[in-house]
């Protein structure tokens, strides 16, 4: 399912649509956050649009590369995670879930960050079994 993700130490994988109203509100602190992500993090957006060409409609213009976006054709990689709701954002690290982020969010918040790189950190580090 995330096989062909890039290559990190923690994913943000969103579960999104554009026409959904809180994921469209949602998406400037979004971009904002993998435009410059904390070390390690990636976000990866599925979206639930039926083709390519609403989400560039939305965009005007292809989605930015930064987004990683991905159709989720059938929303399969959503059954999967359990999603129900959009937007859903999950934190995986090091291929653990980590934590569950149901409906918008501020990702360029300095809480938000702060959270993230926590996050992130305490994961790999029990993964690793080093110690700061």
């Amino acid at each position: 399912m995330l096989a062909d993700a890039p290559g990190s130490l923690a994913l943000l994988v969103v579960f999104w649509a554009s026409w959904c109203p809180p994921c469209r509100e949602e998406t400037p602190h979004l971009l904002s956050l993998a435009e410059s992500p904390p070390e390690g993090l990636r976000v990866v957006v599925f979206s639930h649009d039926a083709d390519l060409k609403a989400v560039e409609s939305f965009f005007e213009g292809p989605p930015p590369p930064e987004l990683r976006l991905r159709l989720d054709v059938g929303e399969k990689v959503a059954r999967e995670y359990g999603v129900e709701q959009l937007p859903t954002s999950i934190l995986v690290v090091e291929g653990q879930l980590v934590a569950r982020f149901p409906g918008p969010r501020d990702w360029d918040s300095r809480a938000m960050r702060r959270l993230l790189e926590r996050l992130t950190r305490e994961r790999a580090t029990r993964a690793t079994g080093s110690a700061d």
